[in-house]
């Protein structure tokens, strides 16, 4: 039985209307409490060899939303901050990388065009750190044309996860959502579950599907599922649906304003009770705890990367490249982890190859080659390979708000999807999680 319930009827994306970001900080994010001190080695991207690429440059692009009502713009600013950083350092053996960025403002239609500009663009040789709310699908169909390859930074819809010329670096809203989910059951605390999503057409429907094909499964109690108006501003009536279903636990995958809204209209109504709360990676955020406020202390939320105070190669480098090429108010969340991350996996492809060789045919099967990439950001190796669907990461952590600020939950766990059968069979037949 379909327990699916839709606040409204089903809804296009052209509906959301209201502002939604990874997080809007109300303070410098670059403060990220309990994280290392940058060293000067953090800084020697690529090369590292403290020169100024001066060559030809290496042309790269992306399609992010960054408005019409949503901001995922925090993907490509950090490959930005990376790519600036190589380019201070020798870029691509002595090429600096020119990156540019297409906002496709939320509209598919603008998605198709933006992506077939670039595709027709044969200088542009690879899309990286793309992060579009809406057009994986319309993408996919121009890359796929010309055999352009992009290493998106954020996937958000389905169609992000199923395409043959995208493969996204974070997890996803579906994946985060079942993480969260099988958290709480590992900790006898899933049952009954309630689940909170956007009504729009290939994100929330697609995650609460995979909400009930899990509790269906499992023998999970999933006494709500609900996907709400995303220009719905009054959440008191969800919040009382929330509070007579009673749930042991809940998850909201929502972006971070909206969720900060429904967390709002909770404690207005002193509704936290005795249900352990928490969100998808969209929460995920240095500064979200301060957001949030001391009544949401033991918020639990997902983080599909490191931690942004993790302590490791590529986690200090990500901090101290942001802190010196990123503007100060640009996000610390999961979402520029993965721009950042992209723009990593790019580079690393190309330092191997003769740089005068590069072009869009020789980057592509540099890109396509990638397999058993490692990352202290990453729980598991990433790859790329040919196939009609790219779903690398699978496996995260989960963060608590302790004090204002997150800490480490439970470290790395692999998330059971009843639909990523073919993906874990296709890791292991084509060997793709080692080099």
């Amino acid at each position: 039985m379909n327990r699916i319930l839709r606040a409204t009827a089903a809804l296009g994306v052209g509906a959301l209307v209201v502002t939604l970001s990874a997080c809007v900080p109300e303070s410098d994010p670059g403060d990220i409490q309990g994280a290392p001190s940058a060293g000067a080695d953090d800084l020697k991207c690529g090369l590292g060899t403290g020169e100024e690429a001066t060559g030809e440059p290496i042309k790269v692009a992306a399609v992010a939303t960054a408005s019409g009502g949503v901001d995922f713009s925090s993907s490509p600013d950090s490959a930005q901050a990376y790519f600036d950083c190589v380019n201070d350092n020798g870029g691509i053996n002595g090429r600096p990388v020119e990156y540019e960025v297409g906002d496709d403002a939320l509209d598919p239609t603008k998605t198709a065009q933006l992506a077939a500009g670039y595709a027709a663009d044969s200088s542009i040789v690879a899309m990286v750190g793309d992060a579009t709310f809406v057009g994986c699908d319309v993408a996919n169909v121009e890359y796929k044309k010309v055999d352009l390859y992009s290493i998106t930074g954020v996937g958000v819809p389905q169609a992000c996860f199923e395409s043959s010329n995208i493969a996204p670096v974070n997890a996803g809203p579906r994946t985060s959502a079942l993480a969260s989910l099988q958290y709480f059951e590992r900790q006898g605390q899933a049952d009954p579950f309630f689940a909170i999503g956007l009504n729009t057409r290939g994100n929330g429907d697609w995650v609460a599907d995979g909400i009930e094909k899990y509790t269906d499964e499992a023998g999970i109690d999933l006494v709500g599922n609900v996907l709400s108006d995303p220009a719905e501003s009054n959440f008191l009536p969800l919040v009382s649906q929330i509070t007579q279903a009673a749930p042991a636990s809940l998850v909201i995958v929502d972006p971070a304003p909206i969720t900060a809204s429904i967390l709002a209209a909770a404690e207005q109504q002193d509704a936290r009770g005795e249900i352990q709360w928490s969100c998808t990676a969209s929460c995920y955020d240095a500064q979200f705890g301060e957001q949030i406020g001391d009544y949401w202390e033991g918020f639990v939320t997902n983080s599909e990367l490191a931690l942004v105070t993790a302590d490791g190669d590529d986690a200090n480098q990500w901090r101290a490249v942001m802190d010196e090429y990123a503007d100060a108010d640009a996000p610390r969340d999961t979402f520029s982890q993965a721009g950042f991350l992209a723009a990593k996996i790019f580079v690393d492809a190309l330092l191997p190859l003769d740089a005068e060789t590069l072009d869009r045919e020789t980057v592509s099967d540099a890109v396509l080659g990638v397999r058993g990439y490692e990352s202290d950001l990453l729980c598991a190796p990433w790859y790329y390979g040919e196939a009609d669907e790219h779903h690398a990461n699978h496996a995260t952590r989960m963060a608590v708000i302790e004090d204002g600020a997150y800490v480490e939950l439970e470290g790395c766990q692999d998330v059971a999807d009843p639909d990523m059968a073919q993906i874990l069979e296709r890791e292991q037949s084509e060997g793709l999680l080692t080099k």
